[in-house]
């Protein structure tokens, strides 16, 4: 699986956490020009210019859906004076190095601790992640029927694919030193990144 993108993003994920950050995207109403970065801390972020991402970020658009980024440092400027005259300085501003976007799922599966709050996953006390609660019927005239806690039964069965997953990295650790069959070990492995494919291309 090496050369699957997506499950690239997830080892990006696991090796950089909690380097993560959300994207704000331009907004007339809150006077926001161009894409920005909210790091945990609150630091609102530019993008260094040597990323590839750069460019992504700076022009995106008002509408579009959330989207999260990992980075690998953080810089901040250095705050320069106006004049001789006056004290004034301009502000310092943080930027992020080396920037990829990444999957709401890689982080749910390969991020920090995940917490279930009704039909919610949230991660680290800090992003919060709605699960689908519809239940879509063949019938297109009717109406998607609701079904009681269908949300949280699907956050419970997120939070049991991250264990797993915990499972298939112990057993690939562990390859080779357990008399367990290799090959229904493999299988079974397969079986589970097949799932979590799925759902990263969601």
């Amino acid at each position: 699986n090496g050369n699957d993108a997506l499950l690239t993003s997830c080892c990006l994920v696991a090796g950089l956490y909690p380097n993560l950050a959300s994207l704000i995207r331009p907004s007339r109403e809150m006077r926001i020009r161009g894409g920005k970065l909210i790091t945990k801390d609150g630091d609102s972020c530019r993008p260094s210019s040597s990323s590839f991402q750069c460019e992504r970020i700076r022009n995106a658009t008002e509408g579009g859906k959330d989207a999260y980024v990992v980075y690998h440092g953080k810089v901040m400027t250095l705050g320069v004076s106006k004049g001789s005259k006056d004290d004034e300085k301009k502000k310092q501003e943080p930027f992020l190095d080396d920037i990829n976007f990444v999957s709401r799922f890689a982080i749910l599966l390969f991020g920090g601790e995940i917490e279930i709050r009704k039909n919610f996953l949230v991660v680290d006390n800090w992003l919060k992640f709605k699960v689908d609660d519809k239940n879509k019927g063949s019938n297109s005239s009717s109406k998607p029927e609701k079904l009681p806690d269908k949300g949280q039964v699907n956050a419970l069965l997120i939070q049991e694919l991250r264990k797993e997953m915990d499972n298939v990295m112990l057993k690939h650790i562990m390859k080779g030193q357990v008399d367990e069959n290799q090959d229904e070990m493999d299988v079974e492995c397969q079986r589970v990144i097949d799932v979590v494919r799925c759902l990263l291309a969601a």
